[in-house]
């Protein structure tokens, strides 16, 4: 019964990878996306999945269609990141990062906003926390990416009954008190809460090493920063604290202003930098098990505060920014 459920999972992931690579190579074929047929397309699409363990969105944004074999495999791919990250943390610990609950209370040092975990909480202490802010961001458990996360104008009562009323019949989240970046940060994008990834990886020895540093940009009038709700992102120079690239959105496009605020974004300074490195350095120590975390940190007018750690971080963002694929470096940093 065992070697025949895990066929059947392996015939049920297989078709998942067909289809999606089917989808998008039609997708990219046919929006000119990628200047190449569509069959021939899937085919190298799909045999780039199977000999790299990239995705779908890994041919797309690393360019894989101008790659030869060689070059393909020095990047993190979704697959291999998705191992690496499993194996240098486990269950237990991936599962802690997964959850945005347990996540803030085990990190309660470093995440100083009001929230409120309504799988924890009655309808009445729902709505005591609510009615403590202005306004507060919503976010589901049982979405990612940034999808469902939406804020709420706590003086909405319509808004806050049927919030309510969802978490009544068990769409749980987690509801948390507005942030507000500094004006350095805010005036890259006001609408959203602008945030710096920085991917550390922990060795067998403990020495933490910095694999990634990029600021996150919401380009649209969302709540969100992230490239899936149309946020662009950029690399920092981990030295200076300062925007050394171009800008990045999921179309491959490079952009030295800011297209939503005109702002100039080569060499522009992120505030506190020196303070922020450290604070991930030390969120870092805080769960010895997880080696390689993705941490989305904000500079607030109330200070520093930790949004997330995301395990896996996403393969895109620690290479597109700087356009250096870092398999061989992640590797060396987790020795």
């Amino acid at each position: 019964m065992e070697m025949l459920s895990k066929i059947r999972r392996t015939y049920k992931h297989a078709k998942e990878i067909i289809r999606d690579n089917w989808v998008h190579s039609g997708e990219y074929a046919h929006t000119g996306m990628i200047k190449k047929a569509r069959l021939p397309l899937f085919l190298d699409m799909l045999y780039a999945e199977i000999t790299a363990g990239s995705d779908y969105g890994n041919y797309y944004i690393f360019d894989y269609e101008h790659k030869s074999q060689k070059e393909r495999k020095e990047w993190i791919t979704n697959h291999f990141n998705a191992h690496i990250s499993y194996s240098h943390s486990g269950k237990k610990t991936w599962d802690l990062f997964l959850d945005k609950g347990k996540f803030n209370a085990r990190f309660k040092d470093f995440v100083h906003r009001g929230w409120l975990d309504t799988r924890e909480a009655s309808l009445e202490e729902v709505k005591r926390f609510i009615s403590k802010y202005d306004r507060v961001i919503i976010k589901p458990f049982d979405l990612s990416k940034g999808d469902g996360i939406f804020i709420l104008q706590t003086d909405n009562k319509k808004g806050v009954e049927q919030l309510t009323g969802q978490i009544g019949r068990g769409h749980h989240c987690l509801i948390e008190e507005v942030m507000e970046n500094v004006p350095e940060l805010k005036a890259l994008n006001p609408t959203s809460l602008n945030t710096i990834r920085i991917v550390t990886c922990v060795s067998s020895k403990g020495e933490i090493r910095f694999l990634c540093t990029v600021i996150r940009m919401g380009c649209t009038d969302g709540c969100t920063d992230n490239s899936y709700g149309g946020g662009i992102t950029s690399y920092i120079n981990p030295e200076t604290g300062k925007i050394s690239g171009e800008a990045k959105d999921r179309r491959r496009n490079s952009l030295a202003v800011h297209p939503r605020t005109g702002i100039h974004l080569l060499g522009y300074q992120i505030p506190q930098w020196q303070e922020v490195m450290e604070f991930a350095r030390q969120a870092a120590r805080v769960v010895p098990e997880a080696k390689y975390v993705g941490w989305d940190i904000a500079v607030t007018t109330k200070g520093l505060e930790l949004i997330e750690g995301n395990i896996p971080p996403g393969e895109g963002i620690i290479q597109v920014c700087d356009g250096i694929p870092k398999r061989r470096l992640l590797v060396e940093y987790l020795k």
